[in-house]
């Protein structure tokens, strides 16, 4: 009777691990029925589109020639690029993210990769386009595999994106005059056994569009010394404040009293953050030892003549890649890389026989939903200008603030509490910095 009744348990419990395994089996199967394969991007057979029938191309007049299943890059400064889409609106990333971006090339590795995420409206003729995008550094993930090709290996999760607003794949921050020639973009779910992934490096954060909702900044460049005291009556009279980024030489200089400028600036209230050491194109240096420099030097002078620290970062000319942004992420925690979706475009307007398309760029980008200027007190006429684009600011119903603020930061002041900082009197003084409010 006990043995028959040992009998029946067991058989039972076989019963039940064969169901078990029915299910698991079942499971294992539906899932690797639901698992989406990977995707070619771009073999680049010619003409203006990819595989997925999306745009693919060369920006800021990168020379380029190409043939049946190759495309070749001469670039001759770090601004130049070359995208290919994967939609001209948005594309939804978010079910491959466990996969690998993979890139067949050969020549140069001295550039970056970057992942772009399009606006929220997935609207290419909105402002900014694209909002935003993270990029790795072509070197640390190439492998020679091949007499003639090299590959390169992402994983799609290290890029700090929102992957359900993928635009494009790009190639840019050049640091090489030598040529690259592309072969093949895809997603692929595996990679080769004998691959090894590096670590993700922390990059920061690339903005260009403000966060906090109907906020407005004005992110000011430097300028002439001689132009600043008309520039902070106007801040004083129209009563907001704003962002200066600020290069760190010009702090050295007795003669150009930017020093006094600034500690002026801040005692109103108003942001200043870092904008290199001597303003290069920093993604065309190349070493990295050249970068850090810019960055430490940057970070030492504002210290030094203006006790503050900031994690806030214009890059000179808008032009970032990779090594800057890792290297801003080795020295500043959590830095933020700040660009601009509205140019008022002085640097090609404000002393040409045309000084009032400044204000027409500046509603241009405006009205396409841009909020984050950049613009410099380089010229007369720009400032002449500026209380009017202050008017197409207020126009759109936003407050106007420092970049900080517009990014929800924690760590600005309120917006209605907005205390003057506390500066020491004595550049020389030994004392520790002030933190920046």
């Amino acid at each position: 009777m006990i043995m028959h009744s040992c009998s029946s348990y067991l058989v039972k419990a076989i019963g039940l691990t064969q169901a078990l395994l029915a299910l698991l089996v079942h499971g294992a199967k539906s899932f690797i029925h639901t698992r989406p394969d990977g995707f070619v991007i771009d073999t680049f057979r010619g003409g203006d589109f990819n595989d997925l029938g999306a745009w693919h191309g060369p920006g800021e007049g990168m020379p380029f020639d190409g043939g049946d299943g190759y495309i070749r890059l001469f670039p001759v400064n770090a601004d130049q690029n070359y995208h290919t889409q994967l939609s001209s609106s948005c594309f939804d990333l978010r079910p491959y993210n466990y996969m690998y971006l993979h890139i067949a090339f050969a020549g140069t590795d001295k550039f970056s990769i970057s992942l772009n995420q399009n606006n929220k409206q997935c609207d290419p003729g909105l402002s900014p386009y694209p909002e935003t995008w993270d990029t790795v550094e072509a070197s640390r993930y190439a492998i020679s595999r091949y007499p003639l090709q090299n590959d390169i290996y992402v994983p799609i999760s290290h890029f700090k994106i929102d992957l359900s607003r993928v635009v494009s794949v790009s190639f840019n921050g050049f640091y090489s005059d030598d040529i690259l020639t592309l072969f093949r973009v895809e997603v692929l779910p595996d990679i080769p056994d004998d691959v090894s992934i590096p670590e993700k490096l922390p990059s920061g954060t690339m903005v260009l569009k403000c966060k906090r909702p109907n906020s407005f900044a004005f992110g000011i460049d430097d300028g002439e010394p001689y132009l600043a005291q008309h520039l902070m009556a106007i801040l004083k009279e129209e009563g907001i404040l704003v962002t200066f980024f600020v290069v760190g030489r010009g702090l050295e200089s007795l003669e150009s009293n930017f020093t006094q400028v600034y500690r002026e600036m801040l005692s109103l209230g108003h942001q200043v953050a870092l904008h290199s050491y001597t303003h290069p194109k920093m993604e065309g240096l190349r070493t990295i030892e050249q970068i850090d420099d810019e960055i430490v030097q940057s970070i030492d002078v504002m210290k030094h003549f203006l006790g503050i620290e900031s994690r806030y970062f214009r890059p000179p000319y808008g032009i970032v890649g990779a090594r800057t942004r890792e290297r801003l992420a080795y020295f500043i925690d959590d830095p933020y890389i700040v660009n601009w979706s509205v140019d008022i475009a002085d640097w090609l307007y404000a002393n040409s026989s045309m000084p009032e398309m400044q204000l027409k760029s500046f509603e241009h980008d405006v009205k396409r939903g841009g909020d984050l200027v950049v613009m410099h007190y380089l010229s007369p006429s720009t400032v002449s200008y500026f209380r009017d684009a202050i008017r197409l600011a207020r126009e759109t119903g936003k407050q106007i603030m420092r970049v900080d603020q517009c990014m929800e930061d924690p760590d600005a002041p309120p917006l209605h509490k907005q205390t003057p900082y506390k500066l020491s009197l004595d550049p020389e003084s030994s004392s520790e910095p002030l933190e920046e409010s």
